[in-house]
């Protein structure tokens, strides 16, 4: 059995992840994966509670990449160049 010194979340990702739990309307925080610098999460419970927790992050040179909920589910958006394929992949009809 082989042995890293690496930690799974290094300390300074431990205090962002920490001081995010704070942040009012927060649910959850935590590192994906297999942990490293490379990306942290956040659940938020509202709009206003994305924006601060953006806020904190932009202020701890941290980038946030927001994703939202839509009740319309996954499509493509007007312009996307892939709905022509998409188009064409639905009218074909296997004998």
């Amino acid at each position: 059995q082989k042995y890293s010194p690496e930690q799974i979340e290094p300390p300074s990702q431990s205090a962002l992840l920490d001081s995010t739990m704070n942040i009012e309307g927060v649910l959850l925080a935590g590192v994906p994966g297999a942990g490293g610098y490379d990306a942290v999460f956040a659940v938020t419970l509202s709009y206003d509670a994305r924006s601060r927790v953006v806020n904190f992050w932009t202020s701890q040179s941290v980038l946030a990449l927001c994703v939202v909920d839509d009740f319309r589910g996954v499509q493509l958006e007007e312009g996307d160049p892939r709905q022509d394929t998409s188009i064409n992949i639905s009218k074909l009809q296997l004998a």
